[in-house]
């Protein structure tokens, strides 16, 4: 007989919002490719989006607090909240543990005379090698 789980008592502001936030993000993934829903899914995106600038101003508001352990800010060269969609999605799409080393945004030069059959190559090429 399985009991259901309770929520401790003693969860932190933060933490509870944070909580909020990945309920409502499991909730709106099965529908973000639906263009009916489209609306409530920006509706609740917004809504996740508040929340966590709301938990930032509520944990950063100590101003003297350590990260927790294991936490290392991520290099990126985009928005915190485009690196965190980005960690969201390799969480749903790897299902096991990892670690978000860097984001980097890259730009593709345009030049007329590229090949692409050459960059596609190139591409499978890096693919097959085990990255770090």
């Amino acid at each position: 007989m399985s009991h259901p789980i309770q929520s401790p008592d003693n969860l932190s502001a933060v933490e509870s919002q944070l909580g909020t936030v990945l309920v409502l993000i499991h909730r709106v993934l099965p529908r973000l490719n639906d263009p009916a829903c489209q609306a409530e899914v920006q509706s609740t995106l917004s809504k996740v989006a508040a929340l966590i600038d709301s938990a930032r101003t509520t944990y950063s508001g100590g101003g003297n607090k350590p990260p927790p352990l294991g936490a290392q800010p991520v290099a990126t060269a985009v928005a915190p909240e485009i690196a965190a969609v980005i960690a969201a999605a390799v969480s749903a799409v790897l299902d096991r543990p990892y670690r978000l080393v860097s984001v980097q945004q890259v730009t593709v030069p345009v030049v007329p005379h590229l090949n692409v059959w050459a960059v596609e190559g190139r591409t499978q090429i890096f693919m097959s090698h085990k990255v770090r």
